[in-house]
């Protein structure tokens, strides 16, 4: 496969700084991955694990206290080259990459769409940065076009935010940030707050984007059930770290990482009637992290050379990685 960006070692902190003492948040730390074109992957974990700072980072947002303290984020065929969005300024960014090859589809849909104004102006003012020798009727129709073809109700470009339901607006939302048929979608959250058949529908027309235009998507979520609908791999972040990533039917089938594993034992099962247990404990300070394994003070399975050092990030199978001293008993987990 192709690859469409490749991660190398990023690390990714916020500064805070009250009463003069300043305190690094360390929400990516040292991450490194591939992305390849035509696959949904996912990212999935608890809570202020990181995984909304990765994406912001893969897309260029870097607004303070974010800041990159180190690595590499190349994005592969741009242009027909090969470009680091980390040192891209702002203006290029915007022309070289922003809506036409990366897009971005942020959490909280009514904070993005503009009450006060109707669905098709939110469209048109979209387009014409792009179009701007095209008349308001060629760009309506551009609108009205890309909407139908996701599957959006004929009479959407006429209503206001206010008078669509949370799933609807997110589903408008998603039509926007796809208008120029981007290869390369960041989803963040999709489907919170989202009752479990509304999410089906931002779930399908998630698919119905990438069966059309062939795009990469790389959707973040802490719900893993989503991962286990939509996703062709799966990453797990931990504390700023990835700690597993594979195919998304290998991991659940057969998950390496203690936390991992207790991610998908958590998901209720139809007729099943046991108590369901959450991953035990909670999750450290971004700025006080442990050493050695950030999750063995979590962990059921650590032995002492966990609290001591890091697991390296290694491929155990054909495409599975995981960071793990207990990797060598696989038994353990299967």
């Amino acid at each position: 496969m192709k690859k469409a960006i490749t991660i190398k070692n990023l690390r990714a902190y916020y500064i805070l700084q009250n009463s003069g003492n300043k305190k690094i948040v360390r929400a990516v730390d040292d991450v490194s991955l591939d992305i390849y074109e035509g696959e949904i992957l996912g990212i999935a974990g608890e809570s202020g694990c990181g995984k909304t700072t990765l994406l912001k980072v893969l897309y260029g947002l870097l607004n303070p206290p974010l800041f990159v303290k180190s690595g590499e984020i190349i994005y592969h065929d741009v242009g027909g080259t090969e470009v680091d969005i980390l040192k891209l300024p702002v203006s290029e960014k915007r022309s070289m990459l922003y809506w036409k090859h990366i897009s971005y589809i942020p959490q909280a849909s009514m904070n993005v769409l503009n009450p006060l104004l109707k669905v098709k102006k939110q469209f048109l003012k979209v387009l014409k940065t792009h179009y701007k020798d095209r008349k308001k009727g060629q760009l309506l129709e551009m609108a009205a076009e890309h909407a139908k073809n996701l599957g959006l109700p004929s009479d959407i470009l006429d209503s206001y935010p206010h008078q669509l339901s949370g799933g609807m607006r997110q589903r408008v939302t998603i039509a926007i940030a796809t208008l120029f048929t981007p290869k390369i979608i960041f989803a963040d959250e999709p489907t919170t707050a989202l009752d479990v058949v509304v999410q089906r529908g931002v779930m399908q027309i998630l698919k119905d984007l990438q069966s059309i235009y062939k795009n990469t998507i790389v959707l973040v979520s802490h719900d893993i059930a989503v991962h286990a609908e939509i996703t062709d791999r799966l990453g797990i972040m931990y504390a700023g770290k990835l700690v597993e990533l594979g195919p998304t039917l290998s991991l659940f089938r057969s998950p390496l990482h203690p936390y991992t594993r207790f991610l998908i034992e958590s998901l209720p099962q139809i007729g099943e009637k046991k108590t369901k247990m959450s991953v035990p404990g909670v999750p450290p300070s971004l700025i006080n992290l442990p050493s050695g394994c950030r999750f063995h003070p979590r962990c059921p399975f650590k032995s002492e050379i966990c609290s001591e050092e890091e697991p390296p990030f290694v491929e155990v199978r054909e495409g599975h990685f995981v960071a793990c001293f207990r990797t060598t008993k696989e038994e353990d987990y299967l």
